[in-house]
């Protein structure tokens, strides 16, 4: 919409940031210690996005391992990223620690008391090139209990635009993008209350408005699994996507994500991200066999296990997979720990609520199991006692599981979770340059507009554990300083 065309009802600042998560946050507080006033427009009635929603750690290299973080960082987005963007990410990287501790909070490096499986391997991509520099820290501000680490990144963020009086408006969803004659946008149109208004934004505008995980048609469009459910934030529908292609922006890693496996009970949107306190465990296909190594990817990546397609019988041969377990795996501890969209639900310790409710499936045998399941029951109990014999010999020869990961599946009864493709989040929005200027289709920058986070993410095809939170902090610096050093317009 041109500026001309605009509402009557209008408000002002020098800087608009589009919604209110951690990039949103990083990029409204650097702004405003330049100098800069910000208004903040979040969408949903509570903000934080997949911030708030996530065990987040943040990617931190050590000093003087930048060149190699940036080999690495290269080599998974396969050419996808420009190298400058690249290195203004890993430069800015470098300096995560020190704002967090300027902002009040400190830092831990990112440790699992106890081992989950799928590992949540770190490196990610161990025989890449670079890989050592890939490591990782999380926020320990108000450190408690069980409270999860993207929440105390968030309490740290939330309480610093607070503490600088920066307007914050919620439920208020932006739907347009001003631009003048020159092209340059100069505001957004926005909803609050039922009423559409304007606001004015004389330096810049920022999008960080998330991505389009609860976008179906999006999805369908782009990302290889139907169906691909998510744990994210509900509030990620691809708005800052649309918003950005109108005013001109290029699109880039839109079929790049982070996902693994979950669950998705009766009557629930999103779904459950399923991991296990004991080894006494494998996944199946719809055909009762295994088809990958369960301990061998880092937690981000795995849906990448299920990327096979049958030319033969068309489809998707591992989909649905099952994850089939034992009683003492069952017993050691619950298959989903509080995190994403459904953080505020308590799992039971020993998985005994979910069996009642029928989340998760009994069967005295594994005939049984095979047959409450609908997967043929010879294979299944032919793939157990395969397992079972690697389990004991501590070798597995069909698909690499090393020894400490291996035990035997048998003791009675028995339990499978189906299990789908899960999303964390996407990575794709409007292209950017190095700093964080979203371009257009010819590669020139869209005059006054910006993004940071996971909308147009940097991170192409391939993806590392902590790059999204270090992207939010890094990148969200990025566009506030350069949003607020933008001369205002007249």
């Amino acid at each position: 919409m041109t500026e001309e065309a605009s509402h009557k009802s209008a408000l002002e600042s020098d800087v608009v940031v589009v919604g209110y998560g951690g990039a949103g946050a990083a990029a409204a507080i650097t702004a405003h210690d330049s100098g800069a006033s910000v208004t903040i427009l979040e969408k949903m009635p509570t903000p934080g996005g997949n911030t708030r929603l996530s065990e987040i750690s943040f990617f931190t290299p050590p000093a003087g391992m930048g060149p190699q973080a940036v080999e690495h960082i290269e080599k998974l987005c396969f050419g996808s990223t420009d190298r400058a963007v690249i290195e203004a990410y890993v430069d800015e990287a470098l300096k995560n620690k020190a704002w967090i501790e300027q902002l009040g909070g400190t830092t831990e490096p990112t440790v699992f008391s106890r081992v989950r499986y799928p590992y949540d391997r770190r490196p990610a991509w161990p025989n890449v090139p670079g890989a050592e520099a890939m490591t990782n820290s999380r926020v320990t501000y108000e450190h408690s209990g069980d409270v999860p680490f993207g929440n105390r990144l968030w309490k740290l963020l939330s309480t610093n635009v607070e503490g600088r009086g920066i307007r914050v408006m919620t439920s208020t969803p932006a739907k347009e993008l001003l631009t003048n004659k020159k092209g340059e946008v100069t505001g957004v149109v926005a909803e609050r209350e039922g009423e559409t208004f304007t606001i004015k934004a004389k330096r810049a505008v920022v999008l960080t408005c998330g991505g389009f995980e609860y976008n179906e048609a999006m999805k369908e469009l782009y990302l290889p699994f139907k169906p691909f459910y998510s744990m994210a934030s509900p509030g990620n529908t691809g708005d800052g996507i649309m918003m950005a292609q109108e005013v001109g922006a290029a699109l880039w890693h839109m079929t790049s994500i982070k996902g693994n496996f979950g669950t998705k009970p009766p009557g629930h949107e999103g779904v459950f991200f399923v991991s296990y306190c004991s080894p006494k465990f494998i996944y199946v296909n719809k055909s009762g066999t295994r088809f990958t190594n369960e301990t061998g990817w880092e937690a981000h990546i795995l849906y990448l296990a299920l990327w096979h397609w049958d030319p033969y019988q068309p489809g998707y041969p591992h989909l649905p997979v099952y994850g089939i377990c034992d009683r003492e795996a069952l017993d050691s501890g619950p298959l989903a720990i509080p995190s994403g969209r459904y953080r505020d639900y308590r799992w039971s310790s020993d998985n005994s609520e979910e069996v009642a409710k029928g989340w998760i499936i009994e069967g005295k045998t594994i005939a049984e199991l095979a047959k409450r399941i609908s997967v043929d029951e010879t294979a299944l109990e032919n793939t157990i006692a395969r397992y079972n014999q690697y389990g004991g010999a501590g070798t597995d020869p069909d698909w690499g599981r090393s020894k400490e990961t291996l035990a035997p599946i048998d003791m009675p009864p028995y339990y499978a979770v189906e299990l789908w493709p899960c999303l964390g989040n996407t990575m794709g929005g409007p292209r950017r340059d190095y700093r964080a200027r979203v371009l257009d289709t010819k590669g020139q920058p869209i005059p006054r507009l910006y993004s940071a986070g996971e909308l147009g993410s940097l991170w192409g095809f391939l993806y590392c554990g902590g790059g999204n939170g270090g992207e939010i902090l890094a990148v969200g610096r990025i566009a506030g300083r350069n949003a607020a050093a933008e001369q205002p317009w007249s």
